[in-house]
Formats: C-alpha cells, structure tokens, sequence
C-alpha cells in the first residue's frame, strides 16, 4: 500500500510509471461509438528511477537523504483537494513501468506557482526537496517551477481523478466519501476497473477502494477498465457514463 494511502487511512482511524494511451470507445447504451471521448488523450510517464526515489524516500527512511537537494521532474500534472486540511495539493506523477501497476508521486508546494496547468498535461517540474509539516507526506518540492512539456486540451470536470495516480485517485476518494455534502452535485471524472454493475475498484488491487455509480448505460463486464463520469451526490457518481479505456 502505497505511502499517502496509509497516511490517509491513519487520518480515519485518529478522527474517525512514459506511454501515451487513447481512451477507447464503450458501450454507451448503443451509441457510445459515435460520441467524443469523455476522457481524451494524456500522457503517462515512465520512470522506474523515480520509482526507487520514492520508495527510498517514503519506505526506506532515506528522506534525509535528498532534503535540500535539487530535484528535476517530469511527470503528469494533477490537483487533489484535501478536504481534511481544507487545502488544493499539487502533484507530478508517473508509473514505474509500463504494467502501469505501481506509481510514484511527488507534491508541489504551491507558493510562488505564478500559472497552474491544466490537469492531465505533462509537466517539468523544478525545486528543492523541503522537510515540510503542510506537506501531506511531510515532504514535497519546494521553490518550484513548473514548465509545460504538452498540455492537456480536452474537457475537464470539477474533480479530475482521471488525471490521478492510482494512489492519488485513493487520496480523493477518501476525502470525497467522508465529506459528501462538500462535493455534492460537482461533475467528477474517475477511473477503474467494473467491480459490479454499481461499483467501479482500484484498477490492479482488491480491497484497495470501490466507488459506487449509478447508470442507465450499459455496464461492461466485469474486471473492464473504464472511466466514469458524473455528477456527486450523496457519495454516488450518478448520471454516470462508462467508458472502456486503456489509459491506466
């Protein structure tokens, strides 16, 4: 389980890897073929170096290894709001390899960010990595610029999970289920694998998350990856549409 995951489930229990993938077409209750993609093209970094960085750093205990010290990277923009610390956090992030099983994240720090990217565009992120207690995993990238490699064009939502890592996507679905009324009625865009024909889970492990939906479009078997997209209410994705993809 992934760093930030744990951080977050630790949270409940005190108070309460470079490939670019065209999303598919689904069944859209017949007619998905002929509609826009509801998630279109971004692209994914492949870093297996990143990946050991981030172990080190976050499983390891080689933290102090790397404070102070320059850091270049290139990666996936993404926000996720917090909404534990009432807080947008910002990340560049990438898969280990191409199974795209594993995932490695960095968060930026915000202050002096003059332009945020569109999420899902590819991003060169510079900065010192900084010890840091606003930092959701105490560390993150400080001093940063953020230059954009290609950005992203196409339609985004108010919550952008498609654009997540894996673990990232976690970190907002927990913020999203234990503040419902915070998110009710914003448009969210999230991905994973069918799990049921009312809950879409974690795109490689059982157990990790499930989403509930609701739909009047035609399900894809399950284990499908898919996106969904839809509006919150009442800690559903309802109004959902599915679409199969081979993004993640």
């Amino acid at each position: 389980m992934k760093k930030l995951s744990l951080i977050l489930s630790f949270i409940l229990a005190i108070c309460l890897l470079c490939s670019c993938s065209d999303s598919e077409k689904a069944d859209n209750g017949g007619d998905g073929g002929n509609k826009e993609s509801l998630v279109g093209a971004f692209e994914t970094v492949i870093n297996a170096n990143e990946y050991i960085l981030y172990q080190n750093v976050f499983y390891n205990d080689m933290a102090s290894d790397y404070v102070g010290k320059e850091q270049t990277k290139i990666g996936t923009f993404a926000k996720v709001y917090d909404r534990y610390n009432d807080v947008t956090r910002y990340y560049v992030w990438g898969y280990y390899d191409q199974t795209k099983c594993c995932d490695w994240q960095w968060e930026i720090c915000p202050d002096g960010l003059s332009e945020i990217p569109a999420e899902g565009s590819k991003v060169t992120v510079k900065g010192t990595f900084t010890a840091s207690d606003k930092a959701l995993d105490k560390y993150w990238l400080s001093g940063t610029t953020v230059s954009v490699d290609s950005e992203y064009a196409g339609k985004l939502y108010d919550v952008n999970m498609c654009f997540m890592s894996a673990t990232l996507e976690r970190v907002q679905l927990v913020n999203m289920q234990n503040y419902p009324d915070f998110f009710e009625g914003k448009t969210v865009s999230a991905y994973g694998r069918v799990f049921s024909l009312t809950h879409i889970q974690h795109p490689y492990y059982d157990s990790t998350w499930t989403q509930e939906f609701e739909t009047d479009v035609t399900v894809p078997a399950i284990g499908t990856p898919v996106t969904a997209v839809g509006t919150y209410k009442s800690g559903v994705i309802a109004d959902c549409v599915l679409e199969q993809t081979s993004a993640y």
